[in-house]
């Protein structure tokens, strides 16, 4: 046999050494990240099912507190669960379904009341980008009997603050998930009220003394306006309102 031959039986030799080595450093690792599920209160089932969840949320994009995070409460839900013989597969669906799941959580759905101070708020940044759009853009009109009149800021900022109150309240009673406690009548009657109050306050607030409620320039109303805008759309997306008029 040739030195090079014996070389190169050598090198195989070495190099299947090495990838055993390799196949046992990896089956060691993964045995202790198992055992991390063992002896908690788990089932043999629902430990296997969280580590193979553990290994594959590991390949994702998710931060790592919000993976401990994640494995963390399935730990806790499972062990509740267990009370009463439910399974992790019972409770997520496969491996790959919770992890998709966890990776890319379903929208919330609407709740009227959880969700209304978000809601109030969006309402009154968008009726912030109405008044103070419409206020500048009516200065420029043409008409017979001189300027148009102008509604002054602190009453343009009132009578926004409560649309933004009154129109999540008015989504609510029509609200088709809601227990409503008063007929469809009386609710009628409650969002004309409002918006008689509503009027009032916009008339009132219209009348008030210049010192308390001065009237800018329509330019400066078009562009209060369109930064209202901006941020009435960035509220929009950025919180998924759903009780919004538009």
């Amino acid at each position: 046999m040739s030195s090079n031959d014996e070389t190169k039986r050598n090198a195989n030799a070495k190099a299947r050494e090495k990838n055993a080595q390799v196949h046992q450093d990896r089956d060691h690792a993964a045995k202790i990240v198992h055992s991390q599920f063992d002896n908690i209160g788990l089932t043999k089932r629902n430990a296997d099912y969280m580590f193979k969840f553990n290994q594959a949320l590991g390949s994702t994009k998710l931060s790592a507190d919000k993976k401990n995070e994640a494995v963390q409460t399935m730990v806790q839900e499972l062990l509740e669960g267990q009370k009463s013989g439910k399974t992790a597969r019972n409770m997520w669906g496969t491996v790959d379904q919770k992890v998709e799941n966890t990776v890319h959580p379903p929208a919330r759905p609407a709740d009227p009341k959880r969700d209304y101070w978000k809601n109030a708020g969006y309402n009154a940044i968008l009726f912030l980008t109405i008044f103070f759009l419409m206020y500048g853009i009516i200065y420029f009109l043409p008409t017979k009997g001189g300027a148009q009149p102008m509604m002054g800021i602190t009453g343009i900022f009132i009578s926004a603050a409560v649309a933004g109150l009154g129109i999540p309240i008015v989504t609510m009673m029509f609200a088709p998930n809601i227990q409503h406690r008063y007929s469809i009548w009386i609710r009628i009657i409650l969002v004309i009220l409002f918006l008689a109050v509503w009027m009032g306050i916009f008339t009132v607030s219209s009348i008030l003394p210049p010192v308390l409620n001065p009237v800018l320039s329509p330019y400066v109303y078009i562009v209060l306006g369109v930064l209202s805008g901006v941020g009435s759309f960035y509220v929009k997306r950025h919180y998924n309102i759903t009780g919004g008029v538009f």
